[in-house]
Parts: structure tokens; C-alpha cells; sequence
């Protein structure tokens, strides 16, 4: 697997003269070279590149005690039964740095468990490559109980890889890992797995949308490049979008292709205002309902709270026991 090499993608303003001169009066033109360099890459196109695709060895595979390899609900039986409905999560961790500014990945790990989901897709993960013993999503995976786990780093940090994360209790088959960076923004990407549930093999994207307009007008473009017109297997959609604008063009593009999203209000995590983290599901005859669970740990653990969602086939939306869970809808 090649590394990513970048640093970083932000512009440093600092160095723009016209920023400097913030602290000597020239707010007006120190905010023109902001807008101007804010909207930098709105005329590059995002480059085709070919995915990365990882070996066997470059999945985590646990061996703690307490994983979860045998005896699992498969998505075609018990999950159709309304036995024991199939959970995933998207969770945008922060770097694992609470409110307090206390970086704790055992924190995380215990809001996860409190989720008891099958698949986790996780954003802005500092993680050490390999199997590192201090490798912090090693770490994340043993504390969850995950079987497995992956990592999608962008760019490289001073304290290691940053980026996107997958967990999950069921086989990972296959990985692929796509770059969908703009221009000199932040580096982006999409986790793309094949996860092995009972008798079927679910798709699983997971991505992290840039700040900007322009980044996420691209990113959505090129993730929708990724998926097929009419899949036959189940395809799940998630991460932190970055839109919470119920009518921004963006989410309307996604939703015309992949319906509407399952979503909570996330963000910030103290007083959750915004939805910016995103589950969808297709083919036909798959069902969300979504949760965003808001204990103190939570609250405090992230900037964004994680959001949960049980998947149902439609015809057993309403006989399945969810007295626990709110009824599905774009806002709560």
C-alpha cells in the first residue's frame, strides 16, 4: 500500500502578505484574499486516479479475547426476521480529542461499544501505520471488540496517519482506497469494502467531504462515479458530509441518486444543531431508522456525536420491536 505523502492541504495564510496585515488595519483586504484564496482549486478538476487496493496483510485482523467471529446475524435471515437487525454507525472522532482537550481513544472505544453496531465507519482517525503496537486504531479495535479493522489515511502528521477508518465484526474481504482530493484543500478519501454478512457480501463506502463547496461538489461527483446504477447486494453510504443545508446542491445530487439519507443532528456534540454525518442504504427493500445517541460520555468524547442506524428490510419496519429507536426521517 503507498502511503500518503502529503503533510497538508490547507493554504498556510499566515504566509499571504495580505493576511499579515490584519493586525495593521487591512481587514477588507485581508478578507478578499481569504474569499479569493478560499475558492483556490473551483477551476481544477479532480484528477483520475486509480484506487489503491489493500492486501490481506494491511487489514487488521483481531486475535484479543472477546471477538466476535462466529455465531453472527447474517443480513439475509435475522436481520429479515427482525431477530437482531444489522447496526452501523458513522462517527467523526475527532482525532480522539474531547471537548477537554483530551486526547483518549479508550473514551472513544467505550462510546462505540455503547452503540453495539456491526460496522462502524470512522472520520478523522490518527492511526500508526501498521501493527505498530502503539497503532491507536489496533487499539480502537481491541477495546471495541471488532474483528476487524481498516485504515484510510490521507495525509501524514507529525504523530502519525490521519484520515478515515473502518470497523467491523464480520469478514473484510476486499478494500479499496480512493483519493478524492481538490487542489491544495485538505486530502480527502473514500474507504470502498467488501464486508462478508452471513450469505451476502455488503458494500461499504465510507468518506470525510471537504469544507468547501467547490471540494464537496467534485467528491460527491466522484463517489457517485464509484457505485453501481442498480445494485443487487446491499450499498451502504456513510461518513461526515460536511452539508447540513437540507437544499444545498450537493446533498440534492447525492439524494436523487441514492434517496434520502438517514441523519441526526450531530454537531457540535454539547448541543447538536447541525446534521452533518449521513447513512444511506440501497437496494430496494432496505429500511433505516436512526439514532444519535446523546450520553454525557458522548457529549463530551467528540466534537460530533456518533449516529447509529438498524437496518430493516421495509415489510418489517413496523412489526420489528424499535420502541427504543425514533422513527426514520431526514431531521429529527
Amino acid at each position: 500500500m503507498s502511503k500518503p505523502e502529503r503533510t497538508s492541504g490547507f493554504f498556510s495564510f499566515a504566509s499571504i502578505s495580505p493576511i499579515g496585515r490584519i493586525m495593521n488595519g487591512g481587514l477588507a483586504v485581508s478578507l478578499t484574499a481569504i474569499a479569493f484564496f478560499s475558492f483556490a482549486g473551483i477551476g481544477d478538476r479532480m484528477p483520475a486516479r486509480d484506487p489503491i487496493v489493500l492486501g490481506h496483510q494491511e487489514i487488521i485482523m483481531g486475535n484479543w479475547p472477546g471477538k466476535k467471529s462466529a455465531g453472527l446475524p447474517t443480513l439475509g435471515d435475522e436481520t429479515a426476521r427482525g431477530e437482531r437487525p444489522l447496526r452501523i454507525a458513522s462517527y467523526n472522532v475527532h482525532n480522539f480529542t474531547g471537548l477537554d482537550f483530551r486526547r483518549d481513544p479508550e473514551r472513544i472505544a467505550a462510546v462505540i461499544r455503547s452503540l453495539d453496531a456491526d460496522i462502524v465507519s470512522l472520520q478523522e482517525v490518527l492511526s500508526d501505520p501498521g501493527a505498530a503496537p502503539s497503532s491507536q486504531l489496533r487499539i480502537l479495535a481491541e477495546k471495541t471488540g471488532m474483528h476487524m479493522a481498516v485504515a484510510g489515511p490521507t495525509m501524514r502528521k507529525a504523530d502519525g496517519q490521519y484520515g478515515n477508518a473502518l470497523l467491523s465484526r464480520f469478514p473484510i474481504t476486499r478494500v479499496r482506497l480512493h483519493d478524492i482530493s481538490l487542489g491544495a484543500f485538505e486530502p480527502r478519501g473514500i474507504i470502498d469494502a467488501d464486508i462478508r454478512v452471513g450469505d451476502q457480501t455488503v458494500r461499504v463506502l465510507t468518506t470525510h467531504f471537504g469544507l468547501w463547496p467547490m471540494e464537496r461538489d467534485r467528491q460527491a461527483q466522484r463517489l457517485l462515479e464509484l457505485l453501481p446504477e442498480n445494485p443487487s447486494q446491499p450499498l451502504i453510504v456513510m461518513g461526515d458530509m460536511n452539508c447540513w443545508a437540507p437544499g444545498s446542491p450537493v446533498l440534492r445530487r447525492l439524494q436523487e441518486r441514492l434517496g434520502t439519507p438517514a441523519t441526526r443532528r450531530s454537531y457540535p456534540a454539547p448541543l447538536p444543531l447541525f446534521p452533518l454525518d449521513r447513512i444511506w442504504i440501497q437496494a430496494a427493500g432496505y429500511r433505516l431508522v436512526v439514532e444519535a445517541p446523546r450520553s454525557l460520555l458522548a457529549r463530551i468524547a467528540s466534537d460530533h456525536l456518533p449516529m447509529v442506524a438498524t437496518i430493516l428490510f421495509a415489510g418489517k419496519l413496523q412489526a420489528a420491536n424499535l420502541a427504543p429507536l425514533r422513527s426514520f426521517r431526514a431531521f429529527p
